[in-house]
């Protein structure tokens, strides 16, 4: 689980933002509504006026929701077995995707 922390630690950093964790914290950086100041996005494409652009922050946020919902909550609150490493695989490929993005920031 400490990779979720991780996870969530370094977008806090890349975002510049402390009051949103988690969840909450990826909602609203994927979401598509402008940047404002002291609420900057993550951006993993161009808006370009197409369906993809809205597609791919809304299945971000999906997957989001879904790490710290389906793995790091219940991994927090319950004993886990050992899955060879594959949950730990998985958050760490996250958080990579996580640094590809690119940070949009209200000017």
């Amino acid at each position: 689980m400490e990779a979720a922390k991780t996870i969530n630690h370094e977008a806090q950093k890349k975002l510049g933002r402390r009051d949103l964790s988690e969840r909450k914290l990826f909602n609203d950086a994927f979401s598509t509504n402008p940047a404002k100041p002291g609420a900057s996005k993550l951006r993993l494409a161009k808006k370009d006026g197409g369906d993809t652009y809205a597609n791919l922050h809304q299945g971000a946020r999906a997957f989001a929701e879904g790490l710290y919902a389906g793995i790091r909550n219940p991994g927090m609150h319950q004993p886990q077995e050992n899955h060879g490493g594959q949950q730990q695989l998985a958050l760490q490929q996250t958080l990579l995707t996580f640094y590809m993005c690119d940070v949009s920031r209200h000017r």
